[in-house]
C-alpha cells in the first residue's frame, strides 16, 4: 500500500516517489473543464505554470464514452501531478472562498487491467485506502466499461480527504508497469492543448498524402502512415525490439518501421505505419507518440510536450479517428 505523504514541501522533493512520473485522469463536467481551462486557456495555463504538470483537457463534447463527461489529463513528475490536482480540486469545490459542495465528489479513469490489484484480495486493499484517506472510494463494476477498457474510481470527502485518497490511489498504480504502459495508449490525440512537437508528425498532413491508406490485408482493415524523427526512432523500437513489440502485443496493430537510413523523401524522418482496426491504430498511435514525447523531454531535459497538431481538410478530420477519446 502507497505511503503517506511527506511532511513538509521539502521533504517530499527528497522522496524518490515524487521524483516518479505518473498521470491522473479526472472526470469533469463542462462548467468545471470552462473554470480549469478559463478565458482563452488563462487558467490551464497558468495551472501549468504553477504545478508544473502538463494539462490536457479533451474538448467540448468529447465524453468519455459511458459518461456525459470531458477528462482532463494532468502528468508529469509525481509532486506536480499531485500540486495540480489541489488546484484542480479546489476549483471543483470552491468558488472563490464560497464553498460549492462540501462533500462534491472526483471521479478518476483507472484501466480495468490495474483495478484488480487496487482493490485487493476480497476489497482489502482498497478498504486499507479508504480507511487511511478517510474518504469514500468506490470502483466501478467489473462487467461495465468506460472508454478503452477504463473503470471509474469515485472519491467523496472534503478536499483533504480527497487529495490523500488520490495520492495513495497514484502511489499505488505507480507500482504497475500496465499503468503508464496504458496511459501511452490513452492519450488525448487532438484535444485542447499547448505547443507543437516537432519531432512526431503525421504523415498524412503531407500535400498530396491520404490521411488513412487502404490496406490489402483484409485482417488490417485501415493502415497509417507518421513521421518520426531518426533521432527517436530507437526509443520507439527499443533495445532488441522489445519497446515495440510491447506496443505490437498489447494494441494487436501491426507496426512496421522503416529501415536504417531510409528517409521520407525530403526529410530525416523514419516512416513507421501502423495497420490494423481503428481502434488498434489509434491506440498504437498514442502509444508511440507517448514513448518520442518522453525521449525527447529526457534529451533535452526539459518537460513534457505534446505531440504536433496538424491542420487537416474536414474531409480528412471526418475520416481521421485520431482524437477520439478511447
Amino acid at each position: 500500500m502507497g505511503s503517506s505523504p511527506p511532511a513538509s514541501d521539502d521533504d517530499r522533493y527528497e522522496d524518490d516517489l515524487w521524483k516518479q512520473r505518473t498521470h491522473a485522469r479526472i472526470l469533469v463536467s463542462d462548467a468545471e473543464a470552462g473554470s480549469i481551462i478559463g478565458r482563452g486557456g488563462s487558467a490551464v495555463t497558468a495551472l501549468q505554470s504553477t504545478s508544473g504538470a502538463h494539462v490536457q483537457v479533451s474538448r467540448r463534447g468529447q465524453l468519455l464514452p459511458g459518461t456525459d463527461c470531458r477528462v482532463l489529463l494532468v502528468s508529469g513528475l509525481f509532486h506536480q501531478v499531485m500540486d495540480a490536482a489541489e488546484i484542480i480540486l479546489q476549483k471543483i469545490l470552491y468558488q472563490g472562498a464560497q464553498v460549492i459542495d462540501e462533500r462534491a465528489t472526483v471521479v478518476l479513469v483507472v484501466p480495468d487491467a490495474c483495478c484488480g490489484a487496487l482493490i485487493g484480495k476480497g476489497g482489502t486493499n482498497i478498504k486499507s485506502l479508504a480507511e487511511a484517506s478517510n474518504a469514500g472510494i468506490v470502483i466501478s463494476r467489473h462487467d461495465k466499461y468506460y472508454g478503452l477498457h477504463d473503470r471509474l474510481v469515485t472519491i467523496t470527502g472534503n478536499l483533504d480527504n480527497q487529495l490523500q485518497a488520490v495520492f495513495l490511489i497514484l502511489s499505488e498504480l505507480l507500482e504497475d508497469d500496465r499503468y503508464s504502459l496504458i496511459y501511452a495508449g490513452a492519450l488525448f490525440l487532438g484535444c485542447e492543448d499547448y505547443g507543437p512537437d516537432e519531432h512526431v508528425e503525421r504523415y498524412h498532413s503531407r500535400p498530396n498524402t491520404p490521411i488513412r491508406s487502404p490496406d490489402n490485408n483484409d485482417d488490417a482493415r485501415e493502415s497509417l502512415t507518421i513521421a518520426i524523427a531518426d533521432e527517436h526512432i530507437g526509443a520507439v523500437i527499443g533495445c532488441g525490439g522489445r519497446k515495440i513489440r510491447k506496443i505490437i502485443q498489447f494494441t494487436g496493430a501491426w507496426i512496421r518501421t522503416s529501415a536504417k537510413g531510409e528517409f521520407i523523401a525530403g526529410t530525416t524522418d523514419r516512416e513507421v505505419v501502423i495497420s490494423g482496426t481503428r481502434e488498434t491504430i489509434n491506440t498504437a498511435e498514442g502509444m508511440i507518440m507517448r514513448v518520442v514525447t518522453a525521449a525527447r523531454s529526457r534529451s533535452n531535459g526539459g518537460g513534457e510536450r505534446p505531440p504536433l497538431k496538424t491542420d487537416t481538410t474536414p474531409q480528412q478530420q471526418e475520416q481521421s479517428t485520431t482524437s477520439d477519446m478511447q
